[in-house]
């Protein structure tokens, strides 16, 4: 099981580092700033969100890259700073995280049990 797991990172990695070489090579010729779009920290997310379910991955990152999407209109339309949608992102990843760690602590993040 472990082969598999090192072996699925190296895939992985190796084609995510091939993706970026085509990015540099073919589309901007060159490493500058505008590469950095925060993936790592979206795909963290969204693997958070989904408790590391692939089936769940995908309306995950529908939900996240709506929200995304949407933060430009919110900050024309109310009038908000640019950093709002990462701060709602940092919430949900918060309460996300906060979840987890309590479950099973205390009595009322007691898993429900259903008796028949």
């Amino acid at each position: 099981m472990q082969r598999l797991m090192i072996g699925a990172c190296l895939l992985g990695g190796g084609c995510a580092g091939l993706a970026g070489m085509i990015e540099v090579a073919a589309v901007h010729g060159r490493a500058n700033a505008s590469l950095i779009a925060g993936y790592g920290w979206s795909g963290i997310l969204i693997a958070f969100l989904a408790r590391h379910n692939p089936l769940a991955i995908i309306p995950m990152a529908v939900l996240l890259g709506g929200l995304g999407a949407a933060g430009g209109l919110l900050q024309r339309r109310m009038d908000m700073p640019d950093a709002t949608v990462m701060v709602l992102q940092g919430f949900i990843f918060v309460a996300i995280l906060a979840s987890d760690t309590l479950r099973g602590r205390y009595p009322w993040f007691q898993p429900r049990r259903t008796d028949s």
